[in-house]
């Protein structure tokens, strides 16, 4: 009786899923079959004719995708698909699968694409030219297709580019998702049979760690025996497997091992149903197999049918037909399928039912939306094919994902949208099914726009920290200082790089076309990266990095020469012969040994002289060649006397006493030098490669009748980067011997955390002396070993390519990964203990456990002293973050209350002024400065922290009553005559005269020379609603009228003078201008000196080529220049920095210079500081001395007390992210921490700059600095000891609360004797602030729109 129930109750459920399936198979019925019921219950449009190429499966197309397939590179991943895994001790490991080659694969999907399998009808198949009749794996065709892509998703509103695509990517796109589903299936677990892997649950809802036998009946609410086919295929099912009939998985699928079989032999085990309640195994012989688990009675039944016994017996195959199995029953032994152990077999299978279910799926969610797999392949490949997971980190959604996600579903739930398919279920796998088609993607190296893409995602690194290369790294050193480089900038450095990174191949139409790049038949370009990689721009920035560090070691920091220095001295003195080569080496024989005929010929004739030499005080003069018959012989450079004396010979290392044909010295970035080496720098970027008719970036340029071209031609800037970017890429990039492979080994560093020195160093010795492992055969050594055999300073170029990296930020930007976050290595299957976003990467070794790089800082052993990072620059560094990141902490208070300017309608935030905007300002003259003076932030171990602060104060202070009071960078018309604002107030104000504001005679040439025929007009006049200035020829205005702001009008019939008594504007270009509105002459003419036009002329640090004295405007608004011949970038300057840095410029030159009789400015804020911050009256004494402004001199002094009160007195509770990091414990910081004054050390400061020294280290902790009153005081001057319970300090996380006990803050605190209480008066003015009667005030009244 129990026995009938159960087959009673089988047949219901055969019944349901029957009637289920009936009802839904428009959704899985075959493509191929007659007209149906299913097909009539709804309409389906005509496949598009855009899909059709996808089966043209041309020769030439089958060709060419095999030629991607076997070149190197994607060879050698393919192979790593192919990867098993086993979990052991705690630990994924991976192996070769045995059961699953990448040359069984491929010779199966070849023949798949060629041949495919015959249907026995010709028009039943794929379709298309080369699917007619027969079931094809697409491949594609031979045209190249343009599609317009987002570059990057996470940014839809960015603007889109071309790419080109390959019609084999189409192929390669189907080939990826077939992979992605087959890894997970099968090569993961090298497993044939599906595994018995559905854990049951107990009634709450846990795992129990037990399998059920009858899963083998379906698992994960499928029922495998009732995967029946539709009526018009049902000629194709198998039939129901006899009861008693007996089958068993092979051995490989694991302990709980598949087997079907009557009860008498495998008992039911009723506590141990599936998830349809099944017990027994009997019939249950159809789960998965082959590497895509082909599953259900309809599936193997298909197999038969065109593959199997079935197919021979009905004339669909012959016993010759290629992929096919006539002699195999499928559906009386689908176990066979396992068990012939047949690689060609289980392919066979798998890659049929590919192009029969899955290629051929065509359905409808609601039956009006078609999802079509022909059309969405395509789609996916013309969108760029998963750019989301290319480009984030982030868990990707499903519409990131649609594609996979829907192949994953039809595969494994027989319709697109699971989790609505017939058998209701989440896909098995997904998450992983989603990785493994990003690995196979980067495997298969698509889409191949991608190399394009990484030099992207490469320079747009670079560019975004365009300002921190600038200030921190471009500098060179003097006796006197650090200052910025005159010679090496960022632009040059960047189009060199774009000039010599674009790939060969690349179709991106933003790449310029009458741009000219680096191109070479027996040279890659610049290595940007690996593109089939996230994160794979990481390899080319640490390339670039290495590349910038070495040359800053060579070149840049040593007093920014382009030449090689006369500095290798032979018994004391310096040879003026070492032109001829220094440290042993000879240049004129550094001859090519591969191909002679490549080095320049050494003309004795020639006679040449050094660009660029040391010029520090005393240095040997600049090296020199030429012939016997104008030098004779040369002596040497006495370093102590500072002479040269050529009374007599004297001799290099070498031997030489003359310098005839000595005229290849070390030239550019990275110290190119040789006659090989420039004879190759013709041969492939001068003269000689376009007379040859090659491709050359300076066709005019015979490097080698003048090597100096390098340094001294009307191309320098650009060849003293491109010359050693070929350098690098001509030996240092194809760098490959005694087992060293540079490539490789970047590799390896990037993916340690670039924390490796002993890598660093082998570069540099490469570069310096042409092998990895000194002494270098290769170095020139006329006698070897001689001393340029080996690396100079190569502890210094470890510093300097550290520093690179903080800089670049490359330590915090990439994570410390081997291999990369989606490196082509199988994802291991989840186990057990394992959910979503398990490991990706498994180890590469089989069976030996990996070990990731120590995160701990390197530690350099070397007897040779590393150079010490503190130096001046650090210190300043230093001081600057410690300032920085303690108004960060208060960056609410500050925005809210000192950016703000008026309005008509009340206070409101500036638009053009912020915290960020000044410290961004500030640190460029704060570490840099200009002149050998700084803005003084408290910098070095003897300056005040406190001081810094009251400076900053009283800058902000002042220019709240400047450019932030209107939230204008220009100065506006508000000095009144008669009730009236005459519009020659451009001329100047309150009796002042812009272009009288004379100079000092040791500045007088930095004026502004005044223009009388110049017109210029205000673009902006802030919250004022007064008139803009404007200026103009007398021609054009004769005289000037007034603006009437009662009545709202201007009046310009008669003239009208300003307090001045002028009633032109001729000449008065040169109004105030940025924070601090500062005007005239020689403000803006002092500026334009140290950043503009001229210093760039001059060869020193302009940050503008922009001629400011002509172009004033330039100062608050964005500045377009034409392109110049060479350089086709574009030509708009961003200026919005130079409104903070003329204030901050007139505030070092004007205001903490000033030392006029007896009152100096520096020493009057020692003195208001030391005092307690009680005595103001400075800031009175500061309006009217030094700025001789006192009719607004209240208010500065109000606005002073404000911002005294947010910087030291006021406890703000700081967001999270506001509140500084804590000490990093893992990397050699791009900054030293803060130096400490020892306990007891007398504060007390010249007026001047102290002299910086480098800085002690202090304990682990928060190394920011603290004033006085924070540290010491409350809001009343009380000691933090006394703080009310319930406040929170402004150092502790307002999340954690208010503490019940607080103490005394424990940081030290710089330069301050112990015990001083501060105090501070901050009291309001004894009565309101008010402007004077002739100055227009926004807060004083309103009238006709115009603020009063």
């Amino acid at each position: 009786m129990t026995e009938n129930k159960r087959v009673t109750r089988q047949a219901s459920v055969k019944m349901i899923f029957t009637a289920v399936i009936l009802l839904a198979m428009p959704m899985v019925a075959s493509p191929h079959s007659s007209t149906t019921t299913e097909r009539s219950m709804q309409s389906t449009p005509p496949l598009p004719p855009s899909t059709e190429f996808l089966t043209s499966n041309s020769r030439a197309t089958i060709r060419a995708m095999e030629v991607h397939l076997f070149s190197p590179q994607v060879r050698n991943e393919m192979e790593r698909i192919f990867q098993s895994r086993l979990e052991y001790d705690g630990k994924m490991h991976t192996f070769p699968s045995y059961k699953y080659t990448f040359a069984g694969f491929w010779r199966n999907w070849k023949r798949m694409m060629k041949d495919g399998i015959p249907t026995g009808s010709s028009n039943m198949g794929s379709g298309g030219v080369g699917g007619e009749g027969k079931f094809v794996l697409f491949a594609g065709d031979e045209v190249e297709r343009f599609a317009n892509i987002t570059r990057d998703p996470r940014n839809p509103r960015q603007g889109k580019r071309e790419i080109q695509i390959s019609g084999y990517e189409y192929g390669l796109a189907n080939m990826a998702a077939f992979l992605s589903q087959v890894m997970v299936d099968s090569i993961y677990d090298d497993a044939c049979d599906e595994r018995n892997e559905q854990e049951m649950i107990d009634s709450e809802g846990r795992p129990t760690n037990v399998f059920s036998q009858s899963n083998a009946c379906g698992q994960y609410n499928s029922s495998y025996q009732d995967l029946v086919c539709p009526p018009s295929e049902k000629n194709m099912e198998c039939p129901p497997m006899p009861v008693e009939k007996t089958i068993q998985a092979s051995l490989d699928s694991g302990k709980n091992a598949f087997k079907c079989g009557p009860t008498s032999i495998y008992p039911a085990m009723r506590n141990n149903p599936n998830d349809l309640k099944r017990t027994d195994v009997e019939g249950c012989s159809w789960w998965g197999r082959g590497p895509l688990n082909t599953k259900g009675i309809c599936s193997m039944g298909k197999v038969n049918h065109y593959l199997g016994v079935k197919a021979l017996n009905e004339g669909r195959i012959t016993l010759s037909t290629p992929g096919v199995f006539p002699d195999t029953d499928f559906c009386s032994n689908p176990e066979s399928i396992c068990t012939i152990h047949d690689e060609d077999l289980v392919w066979s299978v798998a890659m049929f039912e590919w192009a029969e279910r899955i290629q051929q799926y065509r359905s409808s969610a609601d039956g009006s939306t078609v999802w079509d797999y022909k059309e969405k392949l395509v789609e996916f490949v013309n969108g760029g094919m998963n750019m989301v997971d290319y480009y984030t980190d982030e868990v990707h959604t499903d519409r990131d994902n649609s594609f996979i996600h829907a192949i994953s579903s039809i595969v494994d739930r027989g319709c697109h949208n699971a989790p609505h398919c017939f058998f209701y279920g989440e896909v098995n796998k997904l998450p992983q099914r989603r990785i493994a088609f990003t690995i196979a993607l980067s495997a298969l190296h698509i889409p191949t726009m991608r190399t394009e893409l990484v030099v992207e995602q490469a320079l747009d690194h670079l560019k975004s920290r365009k300002d921190r290369i600038e200030s921190n790294l471009m500098l060179y050193k003097r006796d006197q200082g650090i200052f910025p480089s005159q010679r090496y900038k960022f632009d040059d450095f960047f189009d060199a790089l774009y000039r010599f990174s674009r790939p060969y191949d690349a179709t991106n139409t933003s790449y310029l076309t009458n741009t000219t790049y680096f191109y070479s038949d027996d040279h890659v370009p610049l290595y940007m990266g690996d593109p089939y990689m996230k994160h794979g721009h990481k390899y080319g920035l640490s390339n670039i990095a290495l590349f910038f560090a070495i040359g800053l070691d060579l070149s840049i920091e040593k007093d920014d020469t382009c030449d090689e220095l006369n500095e290798y001295d032979v018994s004391g003195k310096l040879p003026i012969s070492n032109s001829c080569g220094q440290r042993g080496i000879s240049y004129q024989d550094m001859v090519c040994s591969d191909d002679p005929d490549m080095a320049c010929p050494v003309d004795t004739n020639m006679y040449i002289t050094a660009v660029t030499s040391n010029r520090a005080f005393g240095a040997a003069p600049p090296l020199q060649c030429g012939p016997k018959s104008r030098i004779p012989l040369t002596g040497y450079w006495d370093v102590e006397e500072m002479y040269e004396s050529n009374q007599a010979a004297y001799a290099n290392v070498n031997a030489r006493v003359e310098v005839e044909g000595c005229c290849w010295w070390s030239r550019g970035v990275l110290q190119t030098k040789g006659t090989c080496s420039f004879g190759r720098l013709n041969y492939y970027l001068g003269k000689r490669a376009a007379d040859e008719g090659r491709q050359s970036l300076f066709p005019t340029v015979d490097f080698c009748l003048n090597p100096e071209a390098v340094c001294g031609s009307q191309y320098k800037h650009e060849l003293i980067w491109m010359s050693g970017l070929f350098e690098w890429v001509d030996r240092v990039q194809s760098y490959d011997q005694g087992g060293f492979n540079f490539i490789e080994q970047l590799h390896v560093f990037a993916d340690g955390g670039m924390e490796n020195d002993e890598f660093i160093k082998r570069v540099n010795a490469i570069v310096q002396s042409g092998c990895h492992n000194p002494p270098c055969p290769s170095a020139g050594c006329l006698v070897f070993p001689c001393a340029g055999a080996y690396p100079v300073n190569e502890n210094s170029v470890v510093t300097k390519a550290f520093r690179t990296f903080s800089q670049l930020n490359l330590w915090n930007e990439f994570p410390v990964s081997p291999g990369g976050s989606n490196a082509p290595t199988p994802s291991p299957t989840q186990s057990p203990l394992c959910q979503e976003n398990c490991t990706e990467v498994p180890s590469s070794s089989p069976l030996t456990p990996t070990t990731l790089p120590s995160l701990a800082p390197v530690v350099i052993l070397s007897s040779v002293p590393s150079e010490s990072p503190t130096t001046l620059l650090d210190t300043r560094l230093t001081r600057f973050e410690d300032v920085s990141r303690y108004l960060k902490r208060r960056k609410q208070p500050i925005e809210s209350t000192i950016f703000v300017s008026e309005t008509n309608s009340g206070l409101a935030q500036s638009k053009l002024y912020s915290l960020d905007g000044f410290l961004n300002a500030l640190k460029d003259l704060a570490t840099g400065g200009v002149d050998d003076k700084m803005f003084y932030i408290g910098q070095g171990v003897a300056g005040s922290f406190d001081q810094g602060l009251v400076n900053i104060a009283l800058f902000l202070a002042h220019a709240m009553t400047r450019g932030i009071l209107w939230d204008t960078c220009e100065e506006v018309n508000h000095h009144l005559v008669d009730g009236k604002l005459p519009l020659s107030n451009a001329c100047g104000q309150h009796g002042r005269s812009n272009s009288d504001d004379m100079c000092p005679m040791a500045d007088a040439a930095k004026e502004c020379a005044v223009d009388l025929t110049m017109s210029v007009e205000q673009t902006s006049v802030g919250n004022s609603g007064s008139p803009p200035f404007f200026c103009a020829p007398k021609l054009t205005y004769p005289f000037t009228g007034y603006y009437d702001p009662l009545s709202d009008n201007t009046m310009s019939s008669t003239p009208f003078a300003n307090q001045a008594g002028r009633i032109d504007v001729s000449g008065c270009c040169f109004w105030g201008r940025g924070i601090l509105l500062n005007s005239g002459v020689c403000t803006i003419g002092r500026f334009n000196h140290l950043y503009g036009l001229p210093a760039i002329m001059d060869g020193r640090s302009g940050f503008y080529n922009i001629d400011f004295c002509s172009s004033p405007e330039a100062l608050c608004s964005s500045f377009t220049k034409p392109a110049t011949e060479f350089n086709k970038f574009p030509s708009t300057i961003d200026t919005s920095e130079a409104r903070y840095l003329v204030g901050m410029l007139y505030w070092i030159d004007s205001v903490q210079d000033y030392n006029w009789g007896y009152w100096n400015y520096m020493e009057n804020v020692k003195l208001f500081v030391d005092g307690g911050m009680k005595d103001d009256s400075f800031v009175d004494e500061f309006s009217d001395i030094v700025i001789d402004s006192t009719s607004d001199g209240a208010m500065r002094k109000a606005n002073f007390k404000k911002v005294l009160k947010i910087l030291f007195v006021d406890v703000f509770t700081s967001s999270p992210t506001n509140k500084p990091s804590s000490k990093p414990t893992r990397r050699r910081d791009d900054t030293v921490p803060s130096g400490m004054t020892p306990p007891g050390t007398d504060p007390s400061a010249p007026a001047t700059l102290p002299a910086e020294t480098p800085v002690e280290e202090p304990p682990d902790g928060d190394n920011t600095p603290s004033p006085a009153s924070p540290a010491q005081t409350g809001v009343d001057g009380a000691p933090l000891s006394t703080l009310q319970p319930g406040a929170v300090p402004v150092d502790q996380d307002p999340a954690a609360g208010p503490i019940s006990n607080p103490q005394p803050a424990s940081i030290p605190v710089p330069n301050r004797p112990p015990n001083r209480p501060v105090s501070i008066d901050l009291s309001a003015p004894n009565k309101p602030v008010i402007l004077p009667s002739n100055t227009i005030g926004i807060n004083l009244a309103h009238q006709n729109g115009l603020a009063w």
